[in-house]
């Protein structure tokens, strides 16, 4: 194992255990009216919960999708009946509980995918990137203009989910800047651009402009 593999792999086992740790003894308690607040967040009621907090919401449904434009190109671990599959679908309802075990485990040295399937091709296209970069302009503007620090500081502050899911979007991001920077070197790139170590939009806009392997 190289020492970047090694690091890769360490980084994703300290940000699952971070994750892991700070849910089950720092996070505060789960909000009294769970289900009312998860149906807010989805439908965007601005008169419940924070626009900072329905932005991280969506972005949570965002970055697992960037990863399926990553990860459903590994042919998973030697021997592997499933792959990537279970977890990055998982990922969308665990985040980074579930799909950060199979960041570490996966097996970055056997060769992608040479010929993917019709959604594989379809979810790491371009387009699908260029999409994808839209929605998280398109997110993180709405939380910047209308999203108020103080609230959502109250809000995070008061329920688990909202605190629990603005760790794991930071887990996440986190990830998938890593990833990215795997996937590049599968690919055989060359080094990253300044651009590409933004923060979520460098890696989504590194999938825009990703060529067809």
């Amino acid at each position: 194992m190289t020492t970047d593999r090694r690091t890769d792999r360490l980084a994703y086992a300290g940000l699952w255990l971070a994750l892991v740790g700070y849910w089950l003894l720092f996070s505060p308690p789960a909000p009294a009216d769970f289900l009312g607040e998860v149906t807010a967040l989805a439908l965007a009621d601005t008169s419940r919960v924070d626009p900072i907090a329905i932005a991280v919401f969506n972005l949570l449904g965002l970055l697992p999708t960037a990863f399926l434009a990553i990860l459903l190109y590994d042919p998973g671990r030697p021997h592997s009946p499933v792959g990537p599959w279970p977890f990055a679908i998982g990922a969308y309802f665990l985040g980074g509980i579930i799909l950060l075990p199979y960041l570490v485990l996966r097996n970055t040295r056997a060769p992608l995918k040479t010929a993917p399937g019709a959604f594989v091709r379809a979810i790491g296209s371009p387009v699908a990137g260029w999409i994808m970069l839209l929605i998280g302009v398109g997110l993180v503007g709405f939380a910047l203009v209308a999203g108020s620090p103080a609230a959502f500081a109250a809000q995070f502050a008061g329920s688990q989910f909202i605190a629990v899911m603005t760790a794991d979007l930071i887990a996440l991001t986190t990830a998938l800047h890593l990833a990215a920077l795997t996937d590049r070197r599968r690919r055989g790139l060359g080094p990253a651009p300044a651009w590409q170590q933004v923060p979520l939009f460098g890696p989504v806009l590194y999938l825009a402009t990703r060529p067809g392997h």
